[in-house]
């Protein structure tokens, strides 16, 4: 069965949040899902369901979107919930000017997650280069770490696998365009890579107008093993064992 490494539940409009949610829990396909938060409030409302939906874990951080007025000490008291399986999103963001701001952020998060021992998950919005400058200058993720939907850099991805860290694929791996995203693909190790739909974001190719659902996470793992050479049995398999190695409460 596949697990969905990155989705958000939340950002589905409310009165088609228990549909989805029911999707999930009755495709016999799926695993697990981590419903990811953006916000404190994203965070919250993704322990709620997490608490009552048993293939719903949840990580919970502040989005390089979302900085201002975000009361970190917070995630100290949420992250108590078993069901919290990383500190994420957390990250930067090339679109907006704050970027200093986001920068505190992302260094007392990642130095959070290490108290806590928790892996994080990183949003990086051609910034790469900036979030491992981070790394090196200031603060390293001691417990693991992904970067989701890897924008595709061989340079940044040979420090991540020197690291051991991660990188996730979502739709996009399927788009024509998805040239350097390939290349990512067929060079990163087997035992360093997740899938992810990003749900309800970055439908794939086949479905691209429509809404994202957790189940087109097959997509994503079929091309995956049409690049790597190997089975859609073989990818669904490394990548769920991968996620649970990468988020130790995922169980």
């Amino acid at each position: 069965m596949a697990i969905d490494s990155h989705m958000h539940i939340n950002s589905i409009a409310l009165t088609d949040q228990e549909k989805y949610i029911n999707l999930i829990n009755n495709n016999k396909n799926i695993e697990k899902v981590i419903n990811v938060g953006l916000d404190l409030k994203s965070s919250k409302e993704a322990i709620s369901i997490s608490k009552s939906n048993p293939k719903f874990f949840s990580s919970i951080g502040i989005h390089p979107l979302y900085v201002a007025s975000q009361d970190l000490k917070d995630i100290y008291d949420l992250a108590n919930n078993k069901k919290v399986v990383a500190i994420g999103e957390i990250g930067l963001d090339s679109t907006k000017n704050n970027l200093e701001d986001q920068k505190k952020y992302l260094i007392k998060q990642i130095m959070i997650a290490n108290e806590l021992h928790l892996p994080v998950i990183i949003h990086s919005n051609n910034t790469n280069k900036l979030v491992i400058d981070i790394f090196e200058k200031y603060v390293k993720p001691k417990y693991g770490c992904v970067f989701h939907c890897f924008q595709p850099d061989l340079e940044d991805l040979k420090y991540l696998i020197n690291n051991n860290f991660y990188v996730s694929f979502a739709g996009r791996i399927t788009y024509k365009t998805a040239k350097k995203s390939i290349e990512v693909a067929s060079l990163v190790p087997n035992n360093l890579f997740l899938v992810e739909t990003d749900s309800p974001y970055i439908s794939p190719e086949p479905v691209k107008d429509q809404i994202n659902e957790t189940a087109n996470i097959s997509y994503i793992i079929k091309k995956l093993a049409e690049i790597k050479q190997i089975s859609y049995d073989e990818v669904e398999k490394i990548t769920s064992d991968n996620a649970k190695q990468l988020f130790k409460r995922l169980k």
